[in-house]
């Protein structure tokens, strides 16, 4: 109901011709202005309500359409930048095992190399033999973990106090054990 406006009544008013009637013959000898002037209080013909239905619903369906590209789009997007965080961290994570792998190609390799050092230092027949080989050939040293402490002493100290404490006395803040 297109351009029915609510009267005080309670009743639908539409707008209506003041000027006379014509009839199609008529009305296709006026003037476009004047004709589009009339037909603008005639009610619409089903063809019309029609075909403005139609238009309504393909616009609606472009904006459906739109709307749900755009959502597409967006979702590609996130998807897109979880996938590059994702092989980032693949990579990073790979990087690491081969690092990793690399170490520990170069401990065993040093660990072989010394322990073939020492047997022929042990197999020479006699010991003069030995020392020198011992000399021209270092070993190098294991692999260790680094015991570099980085407490110091007195924290050290402390710790220690803390753990041997069987009675609790240190932390248990009664004074009786004092």
């Amino acid at each position: 109901m297109d351009g029915d406006v609510v009267d005080d009544d309670g009743m639908f008013w539409t707008p209506q011709h003041r000027s006379k009637q014509y009839r199609p013959s008529q009305l296709a000898k006026l003037h476009p202005v004047e004709k589009s002037k009339y037909q603008f209080y005639e009610k619409p013909t089903k063809d019309m309500i029609l075909a403005k239905g139609a238009a309504l619903k393909r616009v609606r369906n472009e904006v459906r359409r739109k709307n749900a590209e755009e959502d597409d789009i967006r979702r590609r997007q996130v998807e897109k930048q979880q996938l590059e965080k994702h092989n980032e961290l693949i990579g990073q994570l790979k990087a690491a095992e081969a690092r990793n792998r690399i170490r520990l190609l170069r401990i065993r390799y040093n660990n072989i190399r010394n322990s073939e050092v020492e047997q022929m230092v042990a197999y020479q027949p006699t010991s003069i033999r030995a020392v020198r080989l011992q000399a021209l050939v270092p070993q190098k040293e294991p692999y260790t973990l680094p015991t570099h402490d980085s407490m110091l002493k007195n924290d050290r100290q402390r710790i220690e106090e803390l753990i041997d404490d069987d009675e609790m006395c240190t932390t248990k803040r009664d004074l009786t054990c004092i």
